[in-house]
């Protein structure tokens, strides 16, 4: 499976896509949406980890402009956030979301059901 992790905090970005990589995976990282956008321009993924306040776009947005126009509307979306007040209708274009703290179990577990 070859996954995309859009997430602004590097170290955790990275640590995601070495989660990925360690249960065999092929991932990339991206720190901002504007990288996001570049790499999902030139490849396919299987599954997308879209972290909702990244600081040049709100990842709502990006995944509606993914979902609208791309190569990856079908993939598999998962919203990443610390906000858990989000509603229903905030997350109705992810297929899914993780609540931060994400422990190992929780990203794993998403990965394999996505």
């Amino acid at each position: 499976m070859h996954i995309l992790f859009i997430e602004d905090d590097p170290r955790l970005a990275d640590a995601f896509a070495a989660l990925a990589s360690d249960i065999g995976h092929r991932a990339d990282v991206a720190y901002d949406g504007q990288a996001a956008v570049n790499l999902i321009a030139t490849k396919t993924y299987d599954t997308i980890f879209l972290d909702i306040g990244l600081p040049d776009i709100d990842g709502r947005e990006l995944c509606r402009q993914l979902r609208a126009a791309s190569v990856n509307a079908q993939a598999c979306i998962i919203a990443v956030t610390g906000r858990a007040d989000l509603s229903d209708a905030e997350l109705a274009s992810f297929d899914g979301y993780l609540l931060k703290p994400v422990t190992r179990e929780a990203m794993e577990s998403a990965i394999q059901n996505s």
